[in-house]
């Protein structure tokens, strides 16, 4: 690899961390403004718990954002420290991708757990038992599915980025 190919790649890389950081971001306080003015709105206490848990789970989420896999600042100019910054960036990145279920689904599950046992065995909903239990187990089903999912889709990225490293390793050793 050329020092302008690893310029590029690298430049190309803070740019996807970026947008992607920026989209959380978005989402994150697109969460935070939904539950909280439902935390506000509702007045069952157990549901307005649920909210308020969430709201908090998201800003944690961005923070953690932040802190775990932020994009790093300016690049070095010259060949070597600037292979050093790129590989350290792709194993800064994942190993935020590879603790995701801990750091950015672990935060919602209060709030859902919460949020759905409330809304399913709200007093108000007129529901037999049997069937808050079986719209509990619904909701619940459908929530552990997209995080399953997330988690799969960041495990995926974990084994590309670990494949990037190895190439990245590969050019290194045939300089």
């Amino acid at each position: 690899m050329s020092l302008a190919d690893i310029h590029a790649h690298s430049r190309r890389f803070q740019s996807r961390i970026r947008v992607r950081n920026l989209t959380e971001y978005a989402a994150a306080a697109l969460v935070i403004a939904v539950f909280g003015w439902m935390a506000f709105l509702i007045p069952d206490l157990v549901v307005k718990a649920g909210c308020i848990l969430t709201a908090l789970g998201a800003a944690y989420v961005a923070y953690a954002l932040h802190a775990k896999a932020g994009t790093a600042g300016g690049q070095p100019e010259s060949a070597e420290p600037l292979l050093d910054f790129h590989r350290a960036e792709l194993l800064r990145q994942r190993q935020a991708l590879a603790t995701v279920p801990r750091w950015y689904l672990a935060p919602f599950v209060p709030g859902m757990l919460l949020f759905v046992g409330g809304v399913s065995f709200a007093s108000d909903s007129g529901l037999p038992l049997l069937a808050r239990f079986i719209q509990f187990g619904t909701s619940l089903a459908i929530i552990g599915a997209v995080f399953a999912g997330v988690a799969w889709l960041n495990a995926r990225a974990v084994k590309q980025l670990d494949a990037r490293i190895a190439a990245l390793d590969e050019a290194r050793e045939l300089n």
